[in-house]
This record gives structure tokens, C-alpha cells and sequence, in this order.
């Protein structure tokens, strides 16, 4: 998955969020959400994110 790119996740207890891709390391996709991703942007820094397993994360469709 590319940086930037809209996504959902399901995490631990089955709630379904939106993020944003920071980096794909192949088993582990790195997410952030909304506000960190565009203050980091701003910045012109990489966002801080948390891995996720790929299989718990699709892409999203729609808006955060």
C-alpha cells in the first residue's frame, strides 16, 4: 500500500476505523490518522504511526 493512502482497520475488539498509510513493510502495514498525518505533512516530517497487521487492514472507500 502506498503512503497517504486511505484505509480501514479493525483492531483489537472488532472496531473499524479510518487511517492513513505511513509506511508498508510487507507482513505489517504502518498507520496514523487524519490529524497526525496532515500535521506531519506540514511539518515535512514522517508521520508517528503504529503497525498493524495486513490482513486487518483494507483499503478504505468514502471519506474519514
Amino acid at each position: 500500500m502506498k503512503a497517504g493512502t486511505m484505509v480501514e482497520v479493525v483492531e483489537f475488539g472488532g472496531r473499524r476505523l479510518k487511517r492513513r498509510v505511513v509506511a508498508d513493510q510487507g507482513r505489517i502495514v504502518v498507520i496514523c490518522n487524519e490529524e497526525e498525518y496532515r500535521r506531519a505533512t506540514r511539518e515535512r516530517r514522517e508521520p508517528k504511526g503504529i503497525g498493524f497487521p495486513r490482513e486487518s487492514v483494507k483499503q478504505a472507500h468514502g471519506k474519514l
